[in-house]
C-alpha cells in the first residue's frame, strides 16, 4: 500500500512506536505485510491489461474483494492486493464479503485517486463488516452514494486494522448515522484515514462495553453539515471502554458555538480516567486555524 507508512509516520510521529507494538513490518513499497502471510490472489474488477499477462496466466487474478478472500487461509495472515483500476459496486444490503482471520485487503495506488481500488456502497444497508479478528483494511477508497445508510464501516473483530484509506460519505446527508461504528472490536486500531461525512452524527461512534485498548490516531475528519454536524468521535457516559485518541484533525462545515468543532471528541464520565484523549485539534469556524480539543 503505497503510503500507509507516511499516514502513520507524519501523524503519529517517531514518539509512538506503533509498528513495534503490532505484528507487522513494512516492505520497501511501504505495504504492511504481516509475518507468516503469503499472497492470495490479486483483484481487478476489468481483468488483466496490457503488460499484465503475468496475473492472468498465473491464475492468482479474480474480479472481487470476495473471490480473493476465499483464497486465504484463516489465521495465517495471507494478503489480497486490489489493483489501480478495480472497482465494486454493492447495491444490496448485508455485509460485502465474508471475513477471513487475520487476511489483509490491500489497496495498491494512491488513496483518494479516481483509480485506487474503490468500494461503493449504494445501498443503505450494504456494509464493509469487519467482523473477524485480526482483518486489516489498507489504502483503499470506500465511497458511500446513498443517503439514511445506517452502518456503513462497522468494526466487531478484535485486533482489526482501519488504515491509510479514504473514506467518503460527504455527498450525501446520512441523517444521524455515523459512517463508522465502533461495536465491538478489543484492540482495533483506526489510523492514518481520511474521513468525510455530511451527518448529525459523529463520524467514529463508539458505542459498546467491548471497545477496549483501541487506537484512533493520525486521522484527518471533515464533517459537511452545516447546520448540526456531528462531532468527530464520541463514547456514552455509561460505556467502560479503554484506549487511546491521538493527533487526529478535524473541521466542520458548522459554525454553530458548540458544535462539532467545539464538540470534537466526546469521553463520557466514565471514560475519562481509561481513554487518552492527546493532541487533537478540530475547528467549526469558517476562517480560523484548528484549536486543540480538551474532548470532555
Amino acid at each position: 500500500m503505497s503510503n500507509l507508512a507516511s499516514a502513520y509516520g507524519n501523524f503519529l510521529g517517531a514518539a509512538l512506536p506503533y509498528f513495534q507494538a503490532m505484528p507487522a513490518i513494512v516492505t520497501p513499497g511501504a505495504t504492511l505485510v504481516k509475518p507468516g502471510g503469503r499472497v492470495a490472489a490479486y483483484v481487478r474488477s476489468t481483468g488483466a491489461v496490457d503488460g499484465e499477462d503475468h496475473f492472468a496466466s498465473s491464475g492468482m487474478l479474480v474480479s472481487t474483494i470476495a473471490a480473493g478472500l476465499a483464497r486465504c487461509r484463516s489465521g495465517q495472515n495471507d494478503i489480497v492486493y486490489c489493483l489501480p483500476g478495480h472497482t465494486e459496486t454493492f447495491a444490496a444490503t448485508g455485509p460485502i464479503f465474508t471475513g477471513v482471520i487475520g487476511a489483509q485487503i490491500i489497496g495498491v495506488g494512491v488513496p483518494g485517486a479516481t483509480n485506487n481500488p474503490t468500494i461503493n456502497l449504494t445501498h443503505a444497508g450494504a456494509s464493509v463488516a469487519l467482523s473477524v479478528a485480526n482483518m486489516s483494511i489498507c489504502g483503499m477508497n470506500i465511497i458511500g452514494g446513498v443517503a439514511t445508510a445506517t452502518a456503513s464501516i462497522v468494526i466487531t473483530g478484535a485486533g482489526v486494522t482501519l488504515a491509510g484509506n479514504y473514506l467518503n460519505f460527504g455527498g450525501f446527508a446520512l441523517g444521524a448515522n455515523s459512517p463508522i461504528a465502533l461495536t465491538g472490536a478489543a484492540n482495533c486500531s483506526i489510523a492514518g484515514n481520511t474521513i468525510i461525512a455530511d451527518s448529525t452524527a459523529v463520524l467514529i461512534a463508539i458505542t459498546v462495553n467491548t471497545a477496549t485498548n483501541f487506537l484512533i490516531a493520525g486521522n484527518v475528519g471533515r464533517q459537511n453539515q452545516a447546520t448540526s454536524g456531528g462531532g468527530f468521535a464520541s463514547t456514552a457516559s455509561t460505556l467502560l471502554i479503554s484506549g487511546m485518541f491521538i493527533k487526529n484533525y478535524f473541521k466542520t462545515a458548522t459554525t454553530t458555538t458548540g458544535g462539532a468543532g467545539g464538540a470534537g471528541i466526546v469521553l463520557g464520565a466514565n471514560t475519562i480516567t481509561t481513554v487518552g484523549n492527546i493532541e487533537n485539534y478540530g475547528c467549526d469556524e469558517t476562517a480560523a486555524a484548528g484549536l486543540l480539543m480538551t474532548g470532555a
